[in-house]
């Protein structure tokens, strides 16, 4: 299922800008992590009595147990571009626009897409332990908790540079969801290419990210081939 909300004003007022209007894949994603094989979130993972995908290793369904795994190209295709959506909580437009745009760029396409989604603002907080999920991640970008490199930023997407410092505001960084997530996460495994300040007041985006260095469990020339052939 998958909500879209559009803020119309009247004639007599401003209307919002584009990159403000929402759209979320509100689905089952319990479901999907079942069917795709990937651990609910880096908490869930290590704990199998609370992760639907490791307590039920297959696909949901009746017949899930025992279901025939289709072998087909295109099914193999299709499924790589699925966890990749999944990884990042990308909608199919947001998935195809990030391709296209790896496409244009120089090098190669399968890895500049991964830099691209590794650079999202809401990616850099899961990836520093700021956050247990991308589902939160997402929702402190949106609840506006965070700034880059200074100035407020509330738009999950936000493509951060390198060099650039990610901090939560003063006031939110006190908050008992913040303190919490950040608790749960000090036994996690941040890339080199990210620097998390201080006792968890914010992260530095150092570097792009080399291929082996992102924790993305994807066969990145499947979607590059999914996506040429459906273009």
């Amino acid at each position: 299922m998958i909500l879209i909300i559009n803020f119309i004003s009247s004639p007599n007022t401003r209307r919002w800008p584009e990159e403000h209007d929402v759209a979320r894949d509100l689905g089952p994603r319990g479901k999907m992590c079942r069917r795709l094989g990937i651990p609910l979130s880096r908490i869930t993972a290590k704990d199998p009595d609370k992760d639907p995908v490791l307590r039920r290793p297959y696909p949901p369904g009746q017949h899930g147990a025992t279901a025939r795994t289709s072998v087909s190209d295109f099914a193999r295709r299709l499924r790589e571009k699925q966890k990749l959506k999944l990884y990042y909580g990308l909608l199919e437009k947001q998935c195809r626009a990030a391709f296209q745009e790896a496409r244009g760029a120089p090098g190669n396409t399968g890895t500049v897409l991964l830099q691209l989604l590794e650079s999202r603002l809401d990616s850099l907080v899961l990836r520093a332990g700021l956050a247990t999920s991308i589902r939160q991640a997402r929702q402190f970008v949106r609840h506006g908790y965070l700034q880059v490199d200074g100035k407020r930023a509330d738009i999950p997407s936000f493509r951060v540079k390198p060099g650039s410092e990610v901090r939560f505001h003063a006031a939110h960084l006190k908050l008992a969801v913040v303190q919490e997530s950040f608790s749960r996460m000090k036994s996690r495994s941040v890339p080199a290419y990210v620097q998390v300040l201080g006792e968890g007041e914010g992260l530095r985006y150092v570097r792009l990210p080399e291929r082996e260095e992102i924790p993305v469990d994807v066969n990145e020339p499947f979607i590059v081939e999914y996506y040429a052939q459906r273009s």
